[in-house]
Formats: C-alpha cells, structure tokens, sequence
C-alpha cells in the first residue's frame, strides 16, 4: 500500500474516532471474556509492566486493575478524545500514563514508548493499521518493547467471517461518494474493507485478518508461541488470539 492511501485511510479511521468517540466508547463498556485465558498466561512478575497499545477507553487497563495487585499500565492511543474517556475510566488505584500516539503517521519503532514492558497487548488495533508492512513493523516495534520473558498478546478482529458484521460492509466506491479520497473500485490489498458504523453515515476502515496472517505477523522476531485461540462475542468466536513469550535471558546459558 502507497503512503498516500495509507495516510488518506488512517485520517478516515481518527476522524471516526473523533466524532464518534463517546457513541463508540459506550459500546465498549465490558472486558472481553478471552482475557480471562490471558491472565493465566500474563508474567508473574511482582510489578506488571504493562504497554496497551490502541488502548482506546481503557478498558484493558480496568480489567488489569481487577486482576492484578500491582499493575503499571501504559495505554497509547491515536485518538485524543477516546484516551479522554480512558482517563476518566481508569481506577485512581491503578498506576497509570496515557499518551497520543500515533503509530501510522510516524513509524511505530519511534512512536511507542521504549519499556521494557512485562505485557504488550494489541487488541482491536490491528485491523486498523492499513498495509500489511505497517501492521508487521508496529507488532515488530511492540515485539522490541518487551522484557526478558515478556509476554506479546495479538488479537484479530473476524469481522469479515460473521453475516451479521459482514452486512456492515459498503463498497469502495462509498468513500469519495460521501466526500471522502477516491481510491478506486478496489481495496488497496486483498482483505481490505469499509465498514459502516451505527446509522450507516459513519465510515472507517479495516482489514481481515485470519488467523495464519495473525501469526505471521510476529514470524521472525525470535519470539516462543505460547498460544492461539478464538473467542470474544456473545458466540465467544469474535476474536483470533496469538500469544508469544521473549527469550528469558536471565536462563540462557552463557
């Protein structure tokens, strides 16, 4: 994908997010029920240092409040307003720092914060970044971010396998139809779609991954697989999940 479309799509997707921030972020009120399965997974570390990135409202950083005693939550999100919502959300008992962030516009390697981290979590993110070389550096740069015996947690949105969602699904053309760029009758790449939110007036953008291409996405960067599954929704089968451990090097022989 060209820069040029990349930068028109990910302007699309901040624009959602700020004029549709508060509608958006009360529809996502609730942990997801595959986090419980990450828990159990999560570092024993004494002081959970933890990095979420495409943190929107917080909600991570609430269901790590509730699970952890000593948790260091560092949520970054493109968008200013739902970070808004994260901070009027987040417990005063959690340690916590939000930043603006966005991993697009500049390349992920300089954009996120440095770490190291115990947990770096991308849910509900990936399918926003647009390119498959954008979506494999940001989950590269959240790969660099983790500590010995770190923990990597991916999740993919299964939007495009599910009628009910693929119904949200409007054609290319719709884009410069309402005003937006013209980028054509065809997606930018295979799996690349527009989804219509709520009355249908709202657009952004998002790409389908499965799970193969979810675990591609970290293939190389030298990281243990610890686990894959599905499950999210009310039919527990919303979300692909990819869990990958870094070499502890404290256990290497030397």
């Amino acid at each position: 994908m060209n820069e040029e479309t990349a930068q028109a799509l990910n302007q699309l997707n901040l624009a959602f997010y700020r004029e549709r921030a508060a509608e958006f972020s009360a529809t996502r009120e609730h942990p997801w029920p595959g986090w419980e399965r990450l828990a159990l997974l999560m570092p024993k570390a004494p002081e959970l240092r933890v990095l979420d990135v495409g943190c929107g409202n917080g909600r991570f950083g609430r269901f790590l409040a509730a699970h952890r005693p000593q948790v260091h939550y560092t949520g970054v999100d493109a968008s200013q307003p739902l970070l808004d919502e994260a901070r009027a959300r987040l417990p005063a008992s959690l340690a916590f720092a939000l930043e603006r962030v966005d991993f697009v516009a500049t390349p992920p390697a300089e954009a996120l914060p440095r770490g190291p981290f115990d947990l770096v979590a991308l849910f509900g993110v990936l399918h926003g970044v647009p390119g498959h070389v954008r979506r494999r550096a940001l989950v590269e740069a959240a790969a660099t971010r983790l500590a010995p015996g770190g923990l990597l947690a991916l999740a993919g949105w299964r939007f495009a396998e599910f009628d009910d969602l693929r119904r949200r699904i409007v054609p290319w053309e719709t884009l410069a139809s309402r005003g937006g760029p013209d980028l054509g009758p065809a997606p930018p790449e295979p799996g690349d779609h527009l989804i219509a939110w709520g009355d249908g007036q709202a657009l952004r953008y998002a790409h389908a991954l499965d799970a193969a291409a979810l675990v591609a996405l970290a293939a190389g960067l030298g990281l243990e697989p610890v686990a894959a599954y599905i499950d999210d929704g009310r039919d527990r089968a919303r979300n692909h999940y990819a869990l990958f451990r870094a070499p502890d090097v404290a256990r290497q022989p030397k």
